[in-house]
Protein backbone atom coordinates (compact mmCIF):
# COMPACT_ATOMS: atom_id res chain seq x y z
CA UNK A 1 0.00 0.00 0.00
CA UNK A 2 1.26 3.76 -1.16
CA UNK A 3 1.74 6.27 1.45
CA UNK A 4 1.32 9.76 0.07
CA UNK A 5 2.70 13.49 1.36
CA UNK A 6 3.08 16.58 -0.52
CA UNK A 7 3.53 20.62 0.16
CA UNK A 8 3.46 22.92 -2.55
CA UNK A 9 6.13 21.90 -4.69
CA UNK A 10 6.45 17.71 -3.98
CA UNK A 11 3.98 15.18 -3.95
CA UNK A 12 5.75 11.64 -2.92
CA UNK A 13 4.14 8.22 -2.62
CA UNK A 14 6.45 5.28 -0.27
CA UNK A 15 5.42 1.67 -0.29
CA UNK A 16 5.41 -0.14 3.03
CA UNK A 17 7.05 -2.52 1.47
CA UNK A 18 11.08 -2.00 2.35
CA UNK A 19 9.79 2.00 3.07
CA UNK A 20 10.61 2.30 -0.27
CA UNK A 21 10.16 6.01 -2.18
CA UNK A 22 8.09 4.89 -5.27
CA UNK A 23 7.56 8.47 -6.50
CA UNK A 24 8.53 12.32 -6.71
CA UNK A 25 6.37 14.70 -8.77
CA UNK A 26 6.85 18.05 -9.58
CA UNK A 27 4.92 20.15 -11.93
CA UNK A 28 3.60 16.96 -13.66
CA UNK A 29 7.59 15.66 -13.84
CA UNK A 30 8.68 12.17 -12.37
CA UNK A 31 11.79 12.31 -11.05
CA UNK A 32 11.74 8.65 -9.41
CA UNK A 33 12.20 5.74 -12.02
CA UNK A 34 8.93 3.85 -12.25
CA UNK A 35 10.20 0.20 -11.54
CA UNK A 36 9.85 -1.89 -14.72
CA UNK A 37 10.79 -5.31 -13.61
CA UNK A 38 12.33 -6.35 -17.25
CA UNK A 39 15.03 -4.01 -15.98
CA UNK A 40 14.73 -3.62 -12.44
CA UNK A 41 12.12 -4.36 -10.02
CA UNK A 42 12.96 -1.50 -7.41
CA UNK A 43 13.06 2.36 -7.03
CA UNK A 44 14.56 3.26 -4.08
CA UNK A 45 15.53 0.63 -1.74
CA UNK A 46 17.98 0.57 1.79
CA UNK A 47 20.71 -1.59 1.88
CA UNK A 48 21.24 -2.66 5.31
CA UNK A 49 23.43 -4.30 6.99
CA UNK A 50 25.36 -5.14 4.03
CA UNK A 51 26.07 -3.11 0.93
CA UNK A 52 26.12 -5.29 -2.35
CA UNK A 53 27.35 -9.00 -2.27
CA UNK A 54 29.09 -11.24 0.18
CA UNK A 55 31.94 -13.55 -0.69
CA UNK A 56 30.20 -16.72 -1.84
CA UNK A 57 26.74 -15.09 -0.52
CA UNK A 58 27.77 -15.63 2.95
CA UNK A 59 30.03 -14.56 5.76
CA UNK A 60 30.84 -15.97 9.42
CA UNK A 61 30.12 -13.57 12.70
CA UNK A 62 31.27 -15.06 16.15
CA UNK A 63 32.77 -18.07 14.08
CA UNK A 64 29.18 -19.32 12.51
CA UNK A 65 28.27 -19.18 9.00
CA UNK A 66 25.08 -16.83 7.78
CA UNK A 67 23.66 -16.47 4.06
CA UNK A 68 22.73 -12.74 4.08
CA UNK A 69 21.39 -11.67 0.43
CA UNK A 70 22.47 -9.37 -2.03
CA UNK A 71 22.03 -5.55 -0.27
CA UNK A 72 21.23 -7.10 2.68
CA UNK A 73 17.49 -7.97 4.70
CA UNK A 74 15.27 -4.87 4.67
CA UNK A 75 14.12 -4.18 0.84
CA UNK A 76 11.98 -6.85 0.65
CA UNK A 77 10.49 -6.45 4.28
CA UNK A 78 7.22 -4.75 5.32
CA UNK A 79 7.85 -2.05 7.67
CA UNK A 80 5.48 -0.20 10.03
CA UNK A 81 3.61 3.13 9.28
CA UNK A 82 4.04 5.15 12.10
CA UNK A 83 1.82 8.06 10.42
CA UNK A 84 2.68 11.62 8.99
CA UNK A 85 3.40 15.03 11.10
CA UNK A 86 3.39 18.33 9.20
CA UNK A 87 6.14 17.70 7.05
CA UNK A 88 7.52 14.28 8.15
CA UNK A 89 6.30 10.48 7.12
CA UNK A 90 7.70 8.10 9.36
CA UNK A 91 8.32 4.30 9.10
CA UNK A 92 9.62 1.26 11.30
CA UNK A 93 11.24 -1.62 10.76
CA UNK A 94 12.75 -4.33 13.78
CA UNK A 95 14.73 -7.57 13.80
CA UNK A 96 12.03 -10.75 14.14
CA UNK A 97 13.21 -14.30 14.10
CA UNK A 98 13.68 -14.43 10.40
CA UNK A 99 16.21 -12.21 10.57
CA UNK A 100 17.91 -12.96 13.43
CA UNK A 101 18.56 -16.39 11.11
CA UNK A 102 20.32 -14.06 8.94
CA UNK A 103 21.68 -11.43 10.41
CA UNK A 104 22.17 -12.07 14.70
CA UNK A 105 21.55 -8.76 16.04
CA UNK A 106 18.69 -7.13 17.21
CA UNK A 107 18.63 -4.26 14.97
CA UNK A 108 15.84 -0.71 14.65
CA UNK A 109 15.72 0.98 11.40
CA UNK A 110 13.65 4.13 11.11
CA UNK A 111 12.82 6.32 7.94
CA UNK A 112 12.07 9.55 7.83
CA UNK A 113 10.66 11.29 4.45
CA UNK A 114 10.64 15.34 5.16
CA UNK A 115 9.75 17.22 2.90
CA UNK A 116 10.73 21.00 2.85
CA UNK A 117 9.99 23.39 0.06
CA UNK A 118 11.41 21.97 -3.33
CA UNK A 119 13.75 19.46 -1.09
CA UNK A 120 12.97 16.02 -0.18
CA UNK A 121 15.54 14.86 2.80
CA UNK A 122 15.58 10.91 3.57
CA UNK A 123 16.97 10.26 6.98
CA UNK A 124 17.84 6.62 8.35
CA UNK A 125 18.22 5.78 12.41
CA UNK A 126 19.90 2.45 13.08
CA UNK A 127 19.55 1.43 16.83
CA UNK A 128 21.15 -1.62 18.48
CA UNK A 129 18.36 -3.08 20.52
CA UNK A 130 20.72 -6.33 21.69
CA UNK A 131 23.14 -6.18 24.30
CA UNK A 132 26.08 -7.30 21.88
CA UNK A 133 28.02 -4.84 19.85
CA UNK A 134 26.34 -4.36 16.19
CA UNK A 135 28.17 -3.91 12.86
CA UNK A 136 26.63 -2.94 9.97
CA UNK A 137 27.16 -1.29 6.43
CA UNK A 138 24.67 1.17 5.03
CA UNK A 139 23.30 2.48 1.91
CA UNK A 140 20.89 3.81 -0.56
CA UNK A 141 19.88 2.72 -3.53
CA UNK A 142 17.42 5.69 -5.46
CA UNK A 143 17.07 5.83 -9.27
CA UNK A 144 15.98 8.25 -11.19
CA UNK A 145 14.65 8.72 -14.35
CA UNK A 146 16.78 9.88 -17.46
CA UNK A 147 15.97 11.76 -19.52
CA UNK A 148 13.20 14.25 -17.50
CA UNK A 149 11.64 15.80 -20.38
CA UNK A 150 10.48 14.98 -23.71
CA UNK A 151 12.86 15.39 -26.90
CA UNK A 152 16.29 14.64 -24.88
CA UNK A 153 18.33 11.54 -24.28
CA UNK A 154 20.00 9.52 -21.80
CA UNK A 155 23.12 11.21 -23.01
CA UNK A 156 21.77 14.97 -22.92
CA UNK A 157 22.41 14.36 -18.86
CA UNK A 158 25.36 14.74 -17.01
CA UNK A 159 26.60 14.33 -13.05
CA UNK A 160 28.57 17.55 -11.35
CA UNK A 161 30.53 16.88 -8.12
CA UNK A 162 30.67 19.34 -5.62
CA UNK A 163 34.80 19.07 -5.34
CA UNK A 164 37.26 17.50 -7.74
CA UNK A 165 37.35 13.98 -7.61
CA UNK A 166 40.45 11.75 -8.64
CA UNK A 167 39.38 7.84 -8.02
CA UNK A 168 40.36 4.43 -9.24
CA UNK A 169 36.87 2.41 -9.34
CA UNK A 170 37.48 -0.85 -8.82
CA UNK A 171 36.45 -4.15 -11.40
CA UNK A 172 33.14 -5.84 -10.36
CA UNK A 173 34.39 -9.90 -10.70
CA UNK A 174 32.12 -12.43 -11.99
CA UNK A 175 30.74 -12.97 -8.73
CA UNK A 176 30.07 -9.25 -7.96
CA UNK A 177 33.11 -9.22 -5.54
CA UNK A 178 35.44 -5.61 -5.74
CA UNK A 179 38.88 -5.79 -6.80
CA UNK A 180 40.54 -3.33 -5.78
CA UNK A 181 44.19 -4.49 -7.30
CA UNK A 182 42.35 -4.14 -10.55
CA UNK A 183 41.37 -0.47 -11.91
CA UNK A 184 38.22 -0.41 -14.07
CA UNK A 185 38.27 3.17 -14.55
CA UNK A 186 40.41 5.72 -12.96
CA UNK A 187 39.74 9.23 -13.47
CA UNK A 188 41.64 12.29 -11.70
CA UNK A 189 40.83 16.15 -10.58
CA UNK A 190 37.57 15.56 -12.74
CA UNK A 191 34.28 17.52 -11.77
CA UNK A 192 32.14 16.28 -14.16
CA UNK A 193 30.66 12.80 -15.84
CA UNK A 194 29.26 12.81 -18.99
CA UNK A 195 26.29 10.12 -18.99
CA UNK A 196 26.49 7.54 -21.38
CA UNK A 197 25.27 4.06 -21.55
CA UNK A 198 28.95 2.40 -22.04
CA UNK A 199 30.18 4.09 -18.90
CA UNK A 200 28.56 1.26 -16.83
CA UNK A 201 30.24 -1.80 -19.27
CA UNK A 202 32.17 -2.12 -16.11
CA UNK A 203 29.05 -2.70 -14.33
CA UNK A 204 29.15 -0.08 -11.59
CA UNK A 205 31.34 3.19 -11.14
CA UNK A 206 32.37 3.26 -7.48
CA UNK A 207 34.13 6.17 -5.84
CA UNK A 208 35.50 4.80 -2.68
CA UNK A 209 36.18 7.70 -0.80
CA UNK A 210 34.61 10.49 -2.54
CA UNK A 211 35.55 14.16 -0.87
CA UNK A 212 32.38 15.77 -2.46
CA UNK A 213 29.13 15.92 -0.53
CA UNK A 214 26.70 16.75 -3.18
CA UNK A 215 26.45 16.11 -7.08
CA UNK A 216 23.99 17.47 -9.82
CA UNK A 217 22.05 15.06 -12.22
CA UNK A 218 21.47 17.49 -14.63
CA UNK A 219 20.53 18.27 -18.46
CA UNK A 220 22.13 20.87 -20.79
CA UNK A 221 20.10 23.71 -19.29
CA UNK A 222 21.28 22.77 -15.93
CA UNK A 223 17.61 21.12 -14.54
CA UNK A 224 17.31 17.98 -12.77
CA UNK A 225 18.34 17.24 -9.23
CA UNK A 226 21.00 18.16 -6.08
CA UNK A 227 21.74 15.26 -4.40
CA UNK A 228 23.25 15.60 -1.06
CA UNK A 229 24.04 12.65 1.11
CA UNK A 230 25.33 12.87 4.50
CA UNK A 231 27.35 10.31 6.71
CA UNK A 232 28.09 7.85 3.43
CA UNK A 233 32.12 8.06 2.43
CA UNK A 234 31.23 5.95 -0.81
CA UNK A 235 29.08 7.05 -3.95
CA UNK A 236 27.97 4.41 -6.81
CA UNK A 237 26.56 5.00 -10.03
CA UNK A 238 25.08 2.46 -12.26
CA UNK A 239 22.62 2.36 -14.81
CA UNK A 240 21.79 -1.68 -16.52
CA UNK A 241 23.39 -2.51 -19.99
CA UNK A 242 20.09 -1.88 -21.96
CA UNK A 243 17.58 1.08 -22.91
CA UNK A 244 16.31 1.71 -19.46
CA UNK A 245 16.12 5.40 -18.59
CA UNK A 246 17.48 5.48 -15.40
CA UNK A 247 20.92 6.00 -13.66
CA UNK A 248 21.18 5.52 -9.62
CA UNK A 249 22.88 7.24 -7.70
CA UNK A 250 24.22 5.64 -4.32
CA UNK A 251 25.25 6.96 -1.32
CA UNK A 252 27.05 3.50 0.50
CA UNK A 253 28.65 3.46 4.18
CA UNK A 254 30.79 0.46 2.59
CA UNK A 255 30.57 -1.89 -0.12
CA UNK A 256 30.89 -5.03 -2.04
CA UNK A 257 33.25 -7.76 -0.47
CA UNK A 258 36.68 -7.71 -1.49
CA UNK A 259 37.44 -10.55 -3.96
CA UNK A 260 39.95 -12.16 -1.50
CA UNK A 261 37.60 -11.79 1.50
CA UNK A 262 38.50 -14.19 4.70
CA UNK A 263 34.61 -13.80 5.05
CA UNK A 264 34.58 -12.62 8.73
CA UNK A 265 31.97 -9.66 9.24
CA UNK A 266 34.02 -7.68 11.38
CA UNK A 267 36.35 -7.44 8.92
CA UNK A 268 34.21 -6.04 6.46
CA UNK A 269 35.53 -1.91 4.80
CA UNK A 270 33.52 1.08 7.23
CA UNK A 271 31.67 -1.00 9.21
CA UNK A 272 29.53 0.61 12.11
CA UNK A 273 29.80 -0.60 15.39
CA UNK A 274 26.90 0.34 17.95
CA UNK A 275 26.68 -0.64 21.57
CA UNK A 276 23.58 -1.04 23.16
CA UNK A 277 20.97 1.43 22.58
CA UNK A 278 23.56 3.65 20.97
CA UNK A 279 21.51 4.86 17.29
CA UNK A 280 23.59 6.34 14.29
CA UNK A 281 22.23 8.28 11.77
CA UNK A 282 22.56 8.78 7.48
CA UNK A 283 20.54 11.10 5.44
CA UNK A 284 20.68 12.26 1.63
CA UNK A 285 18.72 14.72 0.05
CA UNK A 286 17.30 14.94 -3.12
CA UNK A 287 16.61 19.25 -4.56
CA UNK A 288 14.69 19.81 -7.40
CA UNK A 289 15.85 22.09 -9.89
CA UNK A 290 13.92 23.92 -12.45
Amino acid sequence: MLKALENQNIKIEVSENGAELKSLKSDGIEYIWYSRPEYWRFCAPFLFPIVGTLKDKETIIKGKTYKIPQHGIVRTKKFKYLGTIDNTMSFVDQYDEETLKTYPFKYQLNVDYILDSNKLTTLLTVKNLGDDVMPFNIGGHPAFNVPLYENETFEDYKIIFEEKESFKSPKVMSNATLNFDEVAMECNDITEINLKKSLCDIDTIILPSIKSRSVRLVNKELKGIKFSFNNFNTLAIWTPFNDASFVCLEPWRGYNDRYDSNKDFITKDNLVFLKKDETYQVSYTIELIK
